[in-house]
């Protein structure tokens, strides 16, 4: 028994990740774009950019495995096993580190006294350290629930830095075998890892440098070196290309949905480069130091008591930056490996400028983590014969994992997680049928709307366009093929059209669409209706059955959480117009029984006055 947990603590670790995943594991759709990229996943269909051609066909063929789970808990699912095997991967890096530490050290900078041969005793438990560091960090734990590329992008990414490393080791053993042979055939799968990550995403441009750097150390800068890697670059490329041109192939079929519609080799190449989002890049000092306060908050602790923090990884975070310095005292070629990989992935989603940046860390979290074993390791071997003071040490990091647990649990558990999913069917569940939705709110509506109406066919009938997509791109209009406004941009009337919430205060504000004359937005439900102006339009006020999470820390729930009182203060505003007392008390209570947190505008309660409400 002894021995197997020896030689299975990484697996055994995994396995118990993964146990502690299931609890916090998403039955519901997540935010961001959890809706688009299950629908990629479920029906083979065309995500935004880049395509991730990859984590599509992946997870359509987990999709098909028969196991009593409704698609979107097996996608969701899908992701927490990628995570806990990113754990596996990062225990067994830890461990070639640990074992290979004292070939590694640059004695010139640490005392060449103390004895660098790591025993089991204190291997393993370092080892199970990084991991845990690492799987129940905030960003990395939260990708865990739901869908999303990220998971199985960071898997990928700790294959190429594992075997990146094991190539490195072989320096100390045998190396000597010429490039040719065995040397060869790991550059060959380290090769073959890159070229599916990029299938699955740009982000692992963060890794080419380091990679570049490091083959170059160990096999020199000559014409053999130079013709393999030109070699393994066509293995790279072959690779992704095959994905891609998949992608364009599967473009041609029409599927449910075809971001971009990437069905001829320039709409791919436009498509796969993210021609759309280099908007995004560089956008000068302000975007720069946004993006850095963003990664500062994520690792900064808030002792706030409403909103107590310890940040990504808790205590752990002194480990991961003091791991982060003492990189410097490894040899040259794995501090550059490794300090590379820290400064590209950092600067690289710094002069990113979107706002769901945290995931673009992830790469930079892998490495703090997988640095702290460098501290811990060092204070172990320096009391190596004071067992009092090791066991106080190893007490100390189950401290650190226990906080993070606690700490960052409620920020991750999405098991409870409906308020999307409820939002969107509660709001369209008793539209009349054909309907049409005028919305740019991907989150909440335009992202859920794409799975649930594609695959589980709930409110199918319902024809939901995007403003802004129907103006800006051609692609967009063929996927519609529906006219929305004239020459003028004036909106077509047409019964039963709906407005959002963002649309009204942003494409009719702006003047940017115009309503037809005499015609206004009614306030409805949770969107407003284009009706004529001197007519009562009734609404339903049955009850909206949302379920709202005991902790709130999705942006998304917070905008629906506002958003509802709102419009049903809208409504109120509507019904005082017309005379409806009755109805506008009945708001008011729902208002103050459903959302006591709400403020009453000036302008409804001067209303309320004037009706003699209040």
């Amino acid at each position: 028994m002894k021995n197997a947990l020896h030689k299975y603590y990484p697996e055994l670790t995994g396995l118990f990740v993964f146990v502690i995943y299931l609890f916090t594991l998403g039955k519901s759709l997540g935010e961001f774009d959890s809706g688009e990229l299950a629908l990629a996943q479920a029906t083979l269909s065309i995500p935004h950019p880049t395509g991730y051609p990859l984590f599509s066909l992946l997870g359509f063929l987990f999709s098909r495995i028969p196991l009593p789970l409704s698609t979107l808990i097996k996608l969701n699912l899908l992701n927490s096993i990628w995570c806990s095997i990113t754990i596996v991967i990062l225990i067994k890096t830890t461990s070639m580190l640990l074992e290979n530490l004292k070939f590694i050290l640059n004695r010139k900078v640490l005392d060449s006294q103390t004895n660098f041969d790591i025993p089991q005793s204190n291997k393993i438990p370092v080892s199970i350290f990084s991991g845990l560091m690492l799987a129940f960090s905030a960003t990395f734990w939260l990708n865990s629930t739901k869908v999303e590329v990220y998971s199985l992008q960071i898997f990928i990414t700790s294959l190429i830095i594992y075997n990146s490393l094991k190539i490195y080791f072989r320096k100390f053993n045998d190396y000597k075998v010429p490039l040719s042979e065995n040397v060869y055939k790991d550059w060959l799968l380290l090769a073959i890892l890159i070229g599916l990550a990029f299938s699955n995403h740009l982000m692992t441009i963060y890794l080419l440098p380091a990679t570049l750097v490091l083959y170059f150390s160990l096999n020199g800068i000559n014409k053999q070196s130079i013709k393999s890697l030109t070699g393994l670059f066509l293995v790279v490329v072959s690779i992704a290309s095959v994905f891609y041109l998949l992608m364009m192939f599967r473009a041609q079929m029409t599927p449910p949905w075809s971001y971009g519609d990437p069905s001829n080799i320039q709409r791919l190449f436009d498509h796969i480069t993210a021609k759309e989002y280099t908007k995004h890049l560089l956008t000068g000092s302000e975007g720069l130091l946004q993006q850095g306060s963003k990664l500062f908050k994520m690792l900064s602790f808030n002792l706030n008591y409403e909103n107590f923090s310890l940040g990504e990884f808790g205590l752990s975070l002194f480990l991961g930056i003091a791991g982060v310095m003492l990189i410097a005292i490894l040899k040259r070629e794995i501090a550059i490996y490794l300090y590379l990989i820290l400064i590209v992935s950092i600067t690289t989603a710094l002069i990113y400028h979107i706002p769901d940046i945290n995931e673009y860390f992830l790469v930079t979290f892998f490495v703090m983590s997988l640095s702290s074993i460098l501290p811990i390791t060092i204070l172990l071997q320096t009391f190596d014969n004071r067992i009092h003071i090791r066991r106080m040490i190893f007490l100390l990091l189950a401290v650190f994992v226990g906080l993070q647990v606690i700490i960052n649990y409620k920020y991750a558990d999405r098991s409870e997680f409906f308020v999307i999913e409820d939002f969107f069917k509660s709001s369209f569940g008793e539209l009349p049928t054909n309907s049409v939705i005028l919305t740019d709110n991907w989150e909440s509506i335009l992202s859920p709307a794409l799975y649930y109406q594609n695959v589980e066919k709930f409110r199918d009938d319902v024809q939901i366009i995007s403003p802004s997509g129907f103006i800006l791109f051609d692609w967009y209009k063929k996927i519609k093929a529906v006219e929305i406004y004239d020459s003028n941009l004036v909106i077509i009337p047409r019964q039963n059209t709906y407005v959002a919430f963002d649309v009204a205060h942003r494409i009719f504000d702006k003047g940017i669409l115009k309503l037809p004359e005499n015609y206004t937005l009614i306030p409805m439900k949770n969107f407003f209706m284009i009706g004529k102006r001197d007519l009562y339009y009734p609404v339903n006020f049955s009850d909206r059955k949302i379920r709202f999470s005991k902790y709130t820390f999705s942006d998304s729930e917070r905008y629906i959480k506002a958003l509802i009182p709102h419009m049903m203060e809208q409504r109120l505003l509507y019904e005082l117009v017309f005379n409806k007392t009755e109805n506008a008390k009945f708001l008011l209570n729902e208002i103050h029984k459903l959302f006591p947190e709400h403020n009453i505008s000036e302008v409804t309660l001067r209303e309320l006055i004037k009706n003699k409400i209040l």
